[in-house]
């Protein structure tokens, strides 16, 4: 802990003591923990390999710390041959043990806003209800959040329900989306639910299931890239709740990724005259989520260069705001670099 009063690269410098301690003496999840905090992805890489001479159980503790941190671009699970290592590096077994602690705990079974909101022990004077709208909104948000990732819950997933078009607009939206942390990492079975909500005839629905379709993927990777192949050709659609839904959908998906090809993808947006400054600062704040602590140059320079551009009443705008901060996600706990930025 004397590291975080000290100053650079001083700290760096007894971080790498630590670590170096902590493998000589078979330490190995201290020491990762270590080589997370310097973000060294080679001493990482080395620690994780150091590992495997233990045991394979040491191994995949280490697998499920980097899998927490969405570290796929440092330990590459493609490149492991065990398959249940490579499925615990990628998070796609995430659910099933979410779900099976969930049974041991026997809280699997869905609950309402009703039972988090216990309105029927309050006092309240007839005709003092919360307007609908704004109501169900709440709900919808409070429904998402206390069944996340159970696969079920008593608004969205039963069957006939008619609780999406309760809502209007961006209420339908948020109601679509919500499915997606309902059914939150459970890739293969939660796509083919949301699905037909991507055919829907509402823009607002169909703009909520992209969202919900990063929702789903967020944090786990799949090699046949499910958010890419049905978010990707939305970043450019008219519709600006369409490209607002897909990008921030991306940047869920992708969150801490680093990857490459879905920069490539979104960056032109920042440069996008036509776009709104929504739009834009919905992008920069993408950005800023896949390269979060990267100090990524290239992202810096579009973010900087549309802050620069875009007129004073589009930086008065309270969507101006998601464009710093995607800027400095970008240099989250980097000190002397954002300062050299």
């Amino acid at each position: 802990y004397c590291s975080y009063y000290v100053p650079e690269p001083t700290d760096s410098i007894i971080l790498k003591i630590c670590c170096e301690l902590y493998l000589k003496v078979k330490q190995y999840p201290d020491a990762l923990r270590v080589a997370i905090k310097l973000a060294d992805a080679a001493l990482i890489n080395e620690v994780f390999a150091a590992s495997a001479t233990e045991s394979d159980i040491a191994q995949r503790q280490l697998a499920f710390m980097l899998a927490r941190q969405r570290m796929f671009h440092v330990v590459k699970p493609d490149t492991i041959e065990d398959e249940t290592l490579k499925g615990v590096l990628a998070n796609t077994q995430v659910s099933e043990y979410f779900l099976s602690l969930a049974r041991d705990l026997d809280i699997v079974e869905a609950k309402t806003p009703e039972d988090i909101y216990k309105s029927h022990l309050e006092q309240r004077a007839v005709g003092a209800g919360v307007d609908s709208a704004r109501g169900n909104l709440a709900s919808t948000f409070v429904n998402a959040f206390v069944n996340a990732g159970f696969g079920q819950d008593k608004l969205m997933t039963e069957e006939g329900s008619k609780w999406l078009y309760k809502n209007k607009e961006h209420g339908m939206m948020s109601a679509a989306a919500s499915l997606g942390m309902v059914l939150q990492w459970d890739v293969e079975s939660a796509l083919s639910q949301i699905d037909k909500f991507l055919y829907s005839q509402e823009d607002w629905v169909k703009s909520g299931a992209l969202l919900g379709v990063g929702i789903i993927t967020c944090g786990v990777q799949s090699e046949v890239d499910p958010a890419i192949a049905l978010l990707a050709e939305y970043i450019d659609n008219t519709n600006g709740n369409m490209r607002i839904g897909a990008i921030l959908g991306l940047g869920l998906a992708y969150s801490g990724t680093c990857r490459e090809d879905v920069r490539d993808m979104i960056l032109p947006v920042l440069e996008d005259s036509s776009a709104s400054m929504e739009v834009m600062s919905i992008a920069g704040l993408a950005l800023g989520l896949i390269f979060v602590g990267s100090s990524d140059g290239d992202i810096t320079q579009g973010i900087m260069t549309c802050l620069m551009e875009r007129t004073e009443t589009d930086l008065a705008s309270a969507h101006a705001r998601f464009l710093v901060l995607g800027l400095s996600l970008l240099y989250l706990g980097k000190q002397g670099h954002a300062e050299a930025a």
